[in-house]
């Protein structure tokens, strides 16, 4: 599965403005992935990977860098150091997200919209895939939090996912998780108050779900997912957005690292000026106090979040640039190889995700909703078999866009590009399968054009349901 996945990501060592430390740092993360991402094992010492990537030593320590910030190995010193493959991580991702979500501006409601399509999903799924052992582990947290010994108050959420058996639902509401914790203040707690209310939820919605009583959990889930955005609320200031949270972001000491939220901050509680000149190398090693080397690692992880691009000549510089969901989709590539996440497995997330966008696709949808959409459709029609191969997709990205909720948009950017990379064929699709794609997903705009809930879901649900096999 790994060697796909490598083999099916795009090959950027040529992409305009690339940096050869970039180069080796997605060559490492592509060795480390035809190994199996064996955790603990020394990939090769600092001489035996100079050799190997052929590079100075300032550009493989560049590299190094970026690969410690993705989370995928790290630099052991000493004797029988080396490159050391890690253990998998969400905050890599998380990073990433929380990049491009203040970028778009999401606000906190958008992020419980997204939690509720996914967390309602898994309690809808956990009293079907309850194991005896499942039912000690809710029984024993339950207990606890009710005696006040609740050590976090997600892991109740955990514990739901976790049930599901579903490792990408499990990834997924906890990276939501994570993201929702960037709207409390820095180091801020919740109060013993909203920690009891927090356990009494958790036992009710434990006790629907050791009952079998699917409706009612998710009920009872929506419930305390709400009273925890209405706790957020009441905290923040309606407009509070994650730009002015970000400095808590990031959890190394090195200087370069550091130097990147700084900047990174800067950049974000300025507006994001995509396009300003923020000063050229010389004028940013003065203004941060920092030398060339720990400057250019700073740009490098600038870079790799695609916050600022660095232009070499006369009149070039560190300019602020504008995120794309291209970083996002390589750090959840990295984690569905890592922790052998199965096309089953994202599809069942993606038809969680889909179903709360056409919900609020059906809700809202106005005449310019209703002109994207027809739009989208005919620029298919219109396409080439080679052309579908690429946009073939694009129908749901463009629904996501309508239902206008960027945390929404983002999960369905994700999940289709996904899709897109490990499709099992490859060149331009069979005609009659194209045709088909084509004719069902004209039959969901018009199912959603006539305002056809029922019959919208059960096209798209249908429709999702027939892609898994096709992806690998």
């Amino acid at each position: 599965m790994a060697q796909q996945l490598t083999q099916s990501r795009p090959d950027r060592s040529h992409a305009p403005g690339s940096k050869l430390a970039s180069t080796v740092a997605d060559r490492m993360v592509d060795d480390i992935a035809r190994l199996g991402w064996p955790e603990g094992t020394v990939v090769g010492s600092e001489p035996e990977l100079l050799a190997r990537y052929g590079v100075s030593r300032a550009v493989f320590r560049e590299a190094v860098r970026l690969v410690e910030h993705r989370q995928v190995a790290r630099m052991r010193r000493g004797p029988g150091g080396g490159l050391v493959v890690t253990a998998p991580s969400v905050d890599a991702v998380a990073d990433a997200v929380s990049v491009y979500l203040l970028y778009v501006g999401a606000e906190i409601d958008d992020v419980f919209e997204a939690r509720l399509a996914l967390e309602e999903a898994a309690v809808e799924l956990a009293p079907t895939r309850m194991e005896e052992a499942h039912i000690a582990d809710l029984r024993a947290l339950v207990a606890a939090e009710g005696a006040g010994r609740m050590r976090d108050y997600r892991d109740l959420h955990r514990l739901v996912a976790a049930i599901t058996d579903n490792p990408a639902l499990e990834f997924f509401a906890d990276l939501l998780n994570r993201v929702t914790l960037l709207y409390l203040p820095r180091g801020a707690q919740p109060s013993a108050e909203a920690l009891g209310e927090a356990a009494t939820a958790h036992a009710a919605i434990a006790e629907a779900i050791l009952a079998g009583d699917e409706s009612r959990a998710r009920r009872r889930m929506r419930r305390h997912l709400e009273a925890e955005a209405d706790y957020l609320r009441a905290r923040r200031p309606s407009r509070r957005r994650l730009a002015e949270l970000t400095d808590g972001m990031g959890r190394s000491d090195k200087r370069g690292e550091a130097t990147a939220r700084r900047i990174f901050v800067e950049i974000s509680t300025a507006g994001w000026p995509v396009g300003t000149l923020l000063g050229s190398e010389a004028e940013l090693m003065a203004r941060y106090d920092v030398s060339r080397s720990v400057l250019r690692e700073a740009v490098r992880v600038l870079e790799h979040h695609q916050v600022a691009r660095m232009r070499r000549g006369p009149g070039g510089g560190l300019f602020v640039a504008e995120p794309g969901v291209e970083a996002v989709v390589d750090a959840v590539a990295l984690q569905v190889v890592r922790t052998g996440i199965e096309p089953a497995h994202l599809f069942e997330v993606r038809s969680a995700v889909e179903m709360a966008v056409l919900g609020r696709v059906m809700q809202d949808l106005d005449d310019d909703g209703a002109t994207r959409l027809r739009a989208a459709h005919e620029a298919e029609r219109a396409a080439s078999l080679d052309e579908l191969a690429v946009m073939g997709h694009d129908l749901h990205n463009v629904l996501a866009e309508v239902a206008g909720n960027p945390v929404s948009e983002l999960l369905t950017m994700v999940l289709v590009e996904l899709t897109r990379r490990r499709v099992a064929t490859s060149g331009a699709p069979d005609p009659a399968v194209a045709q088909d794609v084509l004719d069902v997903h004209g039959r969901i705009v018009d199912a959603v054009l006539a305002r056809d809930h029922d019959l919208a879901r059960h096209r798209m649900r249908r429709h999702l349901d027939a892609m898994v096999p096709w992806v690998r």
